[in-house]
Parts: C-alpha cells; sequence; structure tokens
C-alpha cells in the first residue's frame, strides 16, 4: 500500500520538482547534514550542527578506511538542548547504517532507559518513508536497507537480510556481551552531579568503559563520547589525562563548545597542563565567535545566558554551559593556586615532615590521612605525597609506620606528627602511636590541636594564594585538590587539616608535646 501511494504521488508531480527531490535524496546519502534535513524538515541550519555533522562524516571515514583515514575517537562537549543527541547519537548512527548496512552499533549512556530511548528513535528514523526514500525500499540501493522483520525491541534489532548491521542499547554496567561493535556512541555515561561527585561511581564508569566496553570493539572501530563535564576526574577527564601521560593511550579529537564563547584561550603549553588535570579547552573558538557571543543565539541569547549565570551557582553554570568542570569552591583554596610540579624541592629542601589527621573507621566515615611536605631555602612550600584511607585502628597504625619506613627508605630522616585528641584516651592513643613508630625505628612526634579547622588552613591558604605552594605529581592529586577546593564544605577535610597542621610545624608554629 505504501509504494502504491508514493508512486500514485510521484506521478502527480512535475519533472523539475522530480529531479529536485532526487538531488535532496542523493544528497542525503553523501552528506550528514543534508540527509539530517531530508528526514527531518523541522532540523534548521544552524551553524555549531553543520561544524558537528562535518565531524561526525568524519568519523564514518574513519570507519570506511578500517582506521587511516578520519577521526577514531571523537568527544563533544556542549550545553543542553543544542542537538547534540539527537545528531550524535540518533541521526548520525542512522545514516551510518544507510552508508554502511553491515555496521555494528552500540548506544550506550548512564541507564538503560536513556540508550533505549535513542535505540526506538533510531529504530523509528529508519523505518519511516524518508529514511527509506532515501537508503531503502523507495530508493534507488540494489539492496535497500530496512528494518528485519522481527526486530522490535527498542534494545536490540537488526536490519533486514542480506545486511548484518544492527543495534544494541545498554546502560553503563549493563550487559554487552556478544555483541562485537564498529561504531560505540557513549552519551552521559553519568547522571547528575550527585553521581560525577562519587568517587566510587567515577572508578565504576571507568572500569566498564575498561573491562566492557572497550573490550567489544572490532580492530577499527570508531568511538562517540558526549557528556557534560561535571568533575575533572570524570570519565571523560580521565580520557583526557592519559591522552599526555600515557604514551600509548587513544587520542581524541575533542569539540567543545561553551554556550559563551570565552575571552582567554589557553596557548599550547597551558592546554596541555589543564589536559594533565582532566580539563580541556581549544586553542581558539572552533567556530570564530567573539569573546560573549552565544552559541546558539536565536534561542539562548547573551543576555538569557548571563541571567541564567546569576541565577544559578558558578558550578552549576560553568560545568552545564560551559564545559569546565571546576568544583564548588569553599572559599580557602582555588585550584590555580596548588599548580602541579613533576619533582620536589630536591637538594634545596631545609626541612620535611609528614603530619597525620588520625581516624578510626574501617570501611566508611572519616580517612586517616598522612601528608608528606617539604621547605625549600626559597620559602615554597611542597605537598609530596600523600597516603590516605579508611582504616581500623589497628590497620591504621601499621600504615602509618608501613609510610614512615618509606619515607626513610627514600628521603632519609623524616619525623612523623600525629595529632592527639582531646581527653584522656586521646593521649593513650598518641602514646601508643608513638610507641609502635618507635619499636619500628622512627622518630615520632604529636600534639594536641585545639581550634577551628578553617583557623588553623588559613595561613596555608593565603601561602597558596602567593604562589608559594606546590604539589608534586602524583595519583593521589585530584582526590585532593578535589577536597581542597571544596573546603571547608565538603563532605571531608582530613587531607586538608593534615596538610594544614604539616605547613603550620614546617613554619615554626604550634605547641610541640613529646611525651
Amino acid at each position: 500500500m505504501m509504494l502504491a501511494t508514493q508512486t500514485r504521488s510521484r506521478r502527480l508531480i512535475g519533472p523539475e520538482r522530480a529531479r529536485a527531490e532526487l538531488a535532496r535524496r542523493e544528497l542525503g546519502k553523501r552528506h550528514l547534514f543534508d540527509f539530517s534535513q531530508y528526514v527531518d524538515p523541522k532540523f534548521e541550519r544552524r551553524r555549531h550542527q553543520v561544524f558537528l555533522a562535518g565531524k561526525l562524516e568524519q568519523v564514518l571515514r574513519c570507519i570506511e578506511t578500517d582506521g587511516r583515514e578520519g577521526i577514531g575517537r571523537l568527544m563533544i562537549f556542549m550545553p543542553p538542548q543544542n542537538g547534540k543527541s539527537a545528531l550524535a547519537s540518533i541521526k548520525f548512527p542512522a545514516w551510518a547504517l544507510g552508508r554502511l548496512p553491515d555496521l555494528r552499533v552500540m548506544l550506550t549512556s548512564y541507564g538503560a532507559d536513556l540508550a533505549s530511548r535513542n535505540s526506538r528513535a533510531m529504530r523509528d528514523l529508519v523505518n519511516s518513508d524518508r529514511f527509506q526514500a532515501v537508503f531503502g525500499i523507495t530508493s534507488s540501493k540494489d539492496e535497500p536497507v530496512m528494518l528485519s522483520g522481527d526486530s522490535r525491541s527498542s534494545t536490540s534489532w537488526d536490519l533486514a537480510r542480506p545486511h548484518r548491521g544492527g543495534v544494541l542499547a545498554a546502560g553503563v554496567g549493563g550487559a554487552i556481551t556478544g555483541f562485537g561493535a564498529d561504531l560505540a556512541v557513549i552519551d552521559d555515561p553519568l547522571k547528575n552531579r550527585e553521581e560525577a561527585e562519587s568517587e566510587g561511581r567515577r572508578d565504576l564508569v571507568d572500569d566498564w568503559y575498561r573491562s566492557s566496553l572497550l573490550t567489544r570493539l572490532s580492530p577499527h572501530a570508531a568511538l562517540i563520547f558526549i557528556m557534560t563535564r561535571w568533575h575533572q576526574d570524570d570519565l571523560a577527564g580521565r580520557l583526557i589525562k592519559r591522552m599526555v601521560t600515557e604514551p600509548d593511550a587513544d587520542q581524541w579529537e575533542i569539540m567543545c563548545m561553551p554556550a559563551l564563547a570565552i575571552e582567554d584561550y589557553p596557548d599550547v603549553e597551558k592546554q596541555l597542563e589543564m589536559m594533565k588535570e582532566g580539563v580541556y579547552l581549544p586553542l581558539a573558538d572552533p567556530l570564530g565567535r567573539k569573546p560573549g557571543e552565544a552559541l546558539l543565539p536565536e534561542m539562548y541569547s547573551e543576555e538569557w545566558l548571563e541571567k541564567k549565570r546569576a541565577d544559578t551557582s558558578i558550578y552549576e553554570f560553568e560545568a552545564l554551559y560551559q564545559q569546565m568542570p571546576y568544583l564548588r569552591a569553599g572559599g580557602f583554596f582555588k585550584r590555580d593556586w596548588l599548580p602541579i610540579v613533576e619533582d620536589g624541592p630536591g637538594k634545596a629542601t631545609v626541612k620535611r615532615i609528614r603530619y597525620w589527621d588520625k581516624a578510626a573507621t574501617d570501611g566508611g566515615g572519616d580517612y586517616t590521612a598522612g601528608v608528606l611536605m617539604s621547605r625549600d631555602s626559597d620559602g615554597t612550600y611542597f605537598i609530596e605525597d600523600v597516603r590516605r584511607g579508611q582504616w581500623s585502628s589497628g590497620r591504621r597504625d601499621a600504615e602509618m609506620v608501613k609510610t614512615g619506613l618509606d619515607d626513610v627508605k627514600e628521603f632519609g630522616r623524616v619525623v612523623q606528627w600525629h595529632q592527639q585528641d582531646p581527653a584522656s584516651a586521646g593521649l593513650d592513643s598518641a602514646k601508643a602511636t608513638n610507641d609502635l613508630m618507635a619499636e619500628g625505628g622512627l622518630t615520632a612526634r604529636y600534639e594536641p590541636v585545639s581550634g577551628e579547622k578553617d583557623v588553623r588552613a588559613g595561613p596555608l591558604s593565603s601561602k597558596a594564594e602567593a604562589g608559594k605552594v606546590k604539589i608534586v605529581r602524583g595519583a593521589w592529586n585530584e582526590a585532593f585538590l578535589s577536597e581542597a577546593t571544596a573546603f571547608p564544605k565538603g563532605r571531608h577535610d582530613d587531607q586538608i587539616d593534615a596538610a594544614a597542621s604539616a605547613f603550620n610545624k614546617l613554619r615554626g608554629r604550634g605547641k610541640v608535646v613529646v611525651k
């Protein structure tokens, strides 16, 4: 019936309109943006989507040439409601299936529901009259691309024979075994800010990416990654860090388009430093916008965005609209006050200690943290190492002794300082720790600490603002910086409390009690 109706319609149009229709279909086969406008008449021509469509065509080129040309890894950072998912997660995979009907596509997201919704929209598009006019039964293709008759599921469906292409949709952590993919689309693996701020959730997503998703890709498969940058240590941040710190890591093309064009773009050296912290900015605006110019002014004007910035927290606006995942500031430390360096003071070291903020919680609650800090002859302070864990009292003391021995092995004599908690129980615990340290051949000291933690951290904050505090690169950096920028509003303060006490000790402040 559909064929008969369409045949009658074709008889009613004149030769000029017929030629124009065929030309539009031919353009749709060749170019993603023309395809998108053909299958969706409401799809307007907007410069950022034209730019994105060009990048996505290069992704398909990579698949077509077995990785010899094009873009094999593409990250897309754009504000919400700007059409990135509709184009990259739905229209592009459908167009790619039309071009390469043996393609196996995997659509993933933070949850199975969103992935299935994108898969359903893509399946409906493939089944539509307009797609069929470009690639299917009413097109000029010898082997039309059509949906298999038994593909009714929105989570897994196939094309009709003789083609072998198909789609699988799954949430992060969901089962994807048994399905090999030539194209994978990761659309927001973290649901919201709450998930992004959970280290456990970030680790789970990273583990799923490494151990599950990557193992399902064919040798020359392409990956598209769409994400709101809530956190510097999210999956995108970790992949960005690996690009500049691990020689064999995947190299991604990153398309970053903030809602408002920024004023100061980095140079190459600054860009690399930012990437080591999981943040990416291009060297210039991809669209050539002037500072402050909106990405989509016809919908979200400069005035609307500035009002949005005023009405919401700077943290939320920078993450959602500007793709700059800076943590909510607590007011004491800014990230750029604590630069990461490759080495400590070396021979210029004047003094070095490790200071412990003790807790006794096994598997939950507060952390025990030990901060190794040194001062050089120029008065610059270096945070060289942080050891941290949620340990029982017995495990905690054993870890403190082990760490002290590691310090001695690397640096020679390093005094291990620790806090004495209030009351007689705190004094007994401090003495017991000192006794264990002495049995291990270590020098240990303790002191009672009083006053508010933000008061104790004030001198360290001032010194950091003056550019006199540096962090030596290590795996612990991100957890420390996250806590520092949230202090004193953050959930934990053990690392900052230990660092503040170490700083005050190195500068000759604090009551000393030796027993």
